[in-house]
């Protein structure tokens, strides 16, 4: 078994970018909450807790496979985005988790951005987004 972290082929230039994206934010949601605790009410940090420590690492392995073309790894990370945003539909209270509330209004817009796009829902958006381009781009376990 060929345990590479980073396929040699990726500095092709015919490596296709999208699966480079979405396994450096697979890697990034997967890690960011190991930066941040948001200033929530016990009960729902209690369940963004919860979900992020459920679901590190199989982001982070996903993250890395998907460079590795596997199909496997396309749909969980298809399942874990979804499970993501089906989180936040069931529990709103969580948005607050992704907007940083500082006393310097820039501060709090740039955070915020960088967490709902790297953490929160708008990755997850963008990785279902970037679902044709990951299926077209991998292959399963029996392919080569």
């Amino acid at each position: 078994m060929d345990l590479k972290l980073f396929p040699a082929e990726r500095m092709n230039t015919d490596y296709p970018w999208p699966l480079w994206a979405i396994g450096w934010l697979a890697i990034f949601k997967a890690v960011l909450w190991l930066a941040y605790e948001p200033a929530l009410p016990e009960a729902v940090l209690r369940w963004v807790r919860w979900k992020y420590l459920l679901a590190a690492l199989p982001l982070l392995i996903c993250g890395v496979v998907l460079w590795r073309r596997r199909r496997w790894a396309a749909w969980g990370l298809v399942a874990l985005a979804a499970a993501d945003l089906i989180f936040l539909a069931v529990m709103p209270a969580s948005l607050q988790a992704y907007l940083v509330d500082s006393e310097v209004v820039i501060f709090s817009i740039l955070l915020s951005g960088v967490l709902l796009v790297c953490g929160g829902p708008i990755g997850a958006v963008l990785i279902l987004c970037g679902v044709p381009a990951m299926f077209r781009h991998t292959r399963s376990a029996g392919r080569s």
